[in-house]
């Protein structure tokens, strides 16, 4: 079952992911650079693949070579391990490109 995580348990995932991630209000947020729209675009299908796998969706906008992205879980208003598991995934297939 999906449960939103304590305070510290949330401090204790930050230090598992990327530093490039915030937390604001009650979501992660990230903003991905690529060298070219086609790079960016190609992200955003590989991880919507995870996505669909997960049943977890981001709220995530793509901007010619920038992918912006956002990350809570809707239906609790909060963060849960999908939220650090799907931003762990997103970290690993960028560093990959």
């Amino acid at each position: 079952m999906n449960r939103l995580l304590s305070e510290e348990e949330v401090n204790q995932e930050l230090k598992k992911i990327s530093s490039s991630w915030n937390i604001k209000s009650k979501f992660l947020e990230r903003q991905f650079v690529f060298k070219n729209f086609n790079d960016a675009f190609n992200f955003m299908k590989l991880v919507s693949v995870k996505c669909e796998d997960l049943n977890h969706h981001p709220k995530w906008t793509n901007v010619y070579n920038k992918v912006s992205v956002e990350l809570y879980t809707h239906d609790l208003d909060g963060l849960t391990k999908k939220d650090f598991e799907l931003c762990s995934f997103m970290d690993e297939t960028f560093d990959k490109n």
